[in-house]
């Protein structure tokens, strides 16, 4: 047998069977080609600049500014618009870059007691009992008048009077009131006595003094308004007048 006979016969089969192996695990080995794995992105708002916000501030637009961060690390609680937390106010300190969260804000007007008081307010809290608090009412929201009662007590002033004392006072809060003789006081005895509370009143400054001054020299007595918005004359009395 010649050789290109051999050659026909036995290594050009050999051949194109080697090449079909090779061929064969080729596509059946996986690919080592690394892959590179696709991060989603969510922006979210953040603290801008290198400065902190303060607590208890007003936040405006230019504290805030959107950052994209890997979607996986995201609580699903994070603002996406900074309109969103425009006017909201601070209740801790916020680092630069740091994520504005929920929990870290409040809205005013809303929350705790500070956060409740309307500009140029200051909150002051009398003593009131079912009889001048109008049967267990007002409650946070309403709005109340106060009126002023002066016992006779003097020759110059042989009679009671009562005088209106300012209108249209916001109610802030309502709570129970302190025994006025101590926490450790013994119960009344007469158990049907009315039930001694506490309102909480948005008044301005020169308001407060007044109302101060009216608990310790007179009565005060809680008129109810209506849900109703009316207009109010603000008048507070002076010093003198509370006297006269």
């Amino acid at each position: 047998m010649d050789k290109g006979k051999v050659i026909r016969l036995i290594l050009i089969p050999v051949l194109i069977g080697l090449v079909a192996t090779l061929l064969a695990r080729q596509l059946m080995t996986p690919s080592q080609t690394p892959t590179t794995a696709v991060v989603e992105m969510v922006s979210v708002v953040t603290v801008a600049g290198k400065d902190p916000v303060p607590a208890r501030t007003k936040l405006i637009d230019t504290q805030l500014v959107l950052k994209p961060l890997p979607k996986a690390a995201l609580t699903g609680t994070e603002y996406t618009n900074v309109k969103d937390l425009v006017g909201q106010v601070t209740l801790i300190e916020l680092a630069p870059g740091e994520v504005v969260l929920p929990s870290r804000l409040v809205t005013e007007g809303k929350g705790a007691l500070p956060f409740r008081i309307p500009p140029g307010m200051r909150a002051e809290t009398i003593r009131i009992d079912e009889l001048n608090g109008v049967a267990g009412y007002p409650e946070p929201g309403d709005l109340v008048d106060l009126i002023l009662t002066l016992p006779a007590k003097t020759p110059e002033r042989p009679l009671a009077t009562a005088r209106l004392l300012y209108e249209g006072v916001p109610v802030l809060a309502k709570g129970p009131a302190p025994n006025a003789a101590g926490a450790g006081a013994a119960k009344p005895a007469n158990e049907n006595a009315p039930k001694i509370t506490s309102i909480t009143l948005a008044l301005k400054p020169e308001a407060a003094v007044e109302v101060a001054l009216a608990e310790q020299i007179g009565f005060i007595k809680v008129l109810l308004r209506p849900a109703l918005k009316e207009g109010n004359t603000g008048r507070v009395i002076t010093s003198e007048a509370l006297y006269k």
